[in-house]
C-alpha cells in the first residue's frame, strides 16, 4: 500500500463512508473512491463492502487496520517532535533518570535551570540502569542519570553526589533504639529484597554477603515503591534510597540511617561530542548543588 492509499483506508475505516472520508481529508468523493479502487486493485482482494449505505471493513481491513493505525500514531508523534523542534529557542535535554531521582532532585533541578535559562525545553523518561549505554548511542537520551560510578564505553561520566540507603520499617514493627541501624539488626527479619534494584541495592547486598547476615527474604520487588507499599502493609522491612524515603507521604514507616553509612554515588552519562554539552555541563551544575545540599529526613 502506497502511503495515499493508506490515508484514505484509514479515513474510509473511521468513517464508515466516502463522503466521512472525504471531508476529513478535505478532497472530492469521486477522488476518495478512486484511490480506494486502486488500493484495493493492487493488493488482489476487497477492503470494504456495502451494506445497507455504509462501508463495512472486511476480515482483511480489520487485520490491516491495526498496523494502519500503529502508523498513523507515530506521524502524530512526528508531527509533534516536528512542532517541539521548531518551538526550541534555548536548547533541548532528553533526559533519562531512574525513577527515585525524579520525585525531588530532578525536578527541582529543571526549575532551577529554568529560572536562570527560561527557553531551555526537557523531555524525560525512566530507564533502567542496564539500558544507560544503549540509549544515549541510540541517542534516545541526550543525558542519563543513574546510580553507580562505572565508566561506560564511548561515554563521558561525571559524579554528581551520592545517596545515602536507609531502612524502612512500620513504626509498630521496628524502630532502633538511638535512630540507627547495625546490618547486624537485619539478621533473620522478613525482608523486601534489593537484588533487582540496581547499583545502589547491590551496594547494600554486598555488604550483607561479605558479613554473612541473612535476611530472610520473603519478597524480591523490582522498585522501591512497590517495597514501601509491602512496608506498609507489615510484610517486612526493606532498604530504600533516601530521596524515595522523603516522597513517602504519611507517618507509618520510618527511615533509619545505618550506624556505618551505606552510600552510593550518582553518576551523569552522556555522549562526549554532545551539541548541548555546555547545556548538559549547566545543568549537572545545578543538580550537584542539590544533591550536596540534602534537607533533613524526618524519622
Amino acid at each position: 500500500m502506497r502511503l495515499r492509499h493508506i490515508e484514505v483506508f484509514y479515513a474510509v475505516y473511521r468513517t464508515g463512508s466516502v463522503t466521512g472520508a472525504a471531508q476529513e481529508l478535505n478532497v472530492s468523493q469521486p477522488s476518495v473512491s478512486k484511490v480506494l479502487r486502486h488500493a484495493e486493485d493492487q493488493l488482489g482482494y476487497p477492503l470494504f463492502r456495502r451494506h445497507k449505505g455504509r462501508l463495512e471493513p472486511t476480515d482483511a481491513a480489520h487485520e490491516l487496520f491495526g498496523d494502519v493505525d500503529e502508523v498513523y500514531r507515530q506521524v502524530r508523534s512526528l508531527r509533534q517532535t516536528a512542532k517541539n523542534i521548531g518551538a526550541r529557542r534555548g536548547g533541548h535535554i532528553k533526559l533519562g533518570l531512574l525513577p527515585s531521582l525524579g520525585f525531588g532532585v530532578i525536578p527541582e533541578a529543571i526549575a532551577r535551570l529554568r529560572d536562570q535559562h527560561s527557553d531551555v525545553s526537557f523531555e524525560l523518561d525512566t530507564l533502567h540502569s542496564r539500558d544507560i549505554a544503549t540509549s544515549l548511542h541510540e541517542r534516545e537520551f541526550d543525558l542519563a542519570i543513574g546510580y553507580g560510578s562505572a565508566a561506560k564505553s564511548r561515554l563521558a561520566v561525571r559524579q554528581v553526589g551520592e545517596i545515602e540507603l536507609l531502612v524502612a520499617a512500620r513504626k509498630t514493627d521496628f524502630v532502633p533504639a538511638d535512630g540507627l541501624v547495625d546490618i547486624e539488626d537485619l539478621d533473620g527479619r522478613d525482608f523486601i529484597g534489593l537484588r533487582d534494584s540496581g547499583p545502589s541495592g547491590a551496594v547494600l547486598v554486598d555488604e550483607i554477603d561479605r558479613l554473612g547476615i541473612a535476611p530472610r527474604e520473603i519478597v524480591t520487588a523490582r522498585t522501591y515503591y512497590v517495597a514501601l507499599a509491602l512496608v506498609q502493609r507489615g510484610v517486612g522491612l526493606t532498604v530504600v534510597d533516601e530521596f524515595t524515603a522523603r516522597s513517602m507521604p504519611g507517618d507509618e514507616i520510618g527511615f533509619y540511617p545505618f550506624r556505618k553509612p551505606v552510600v552510593a554515588p550518582v553518576s551523569a552519562y552522556y555522549l562526549g561530542e554532545n551539541a548541548e554539552a555546555g547545556l548538559l555541563t549547566a545543568f549537572l551544575d545545578t543538580v550537584e548543588a542539590i544533591l550536596t545540599a540534602k534537607p533533613e529526613l524526618r524519622a
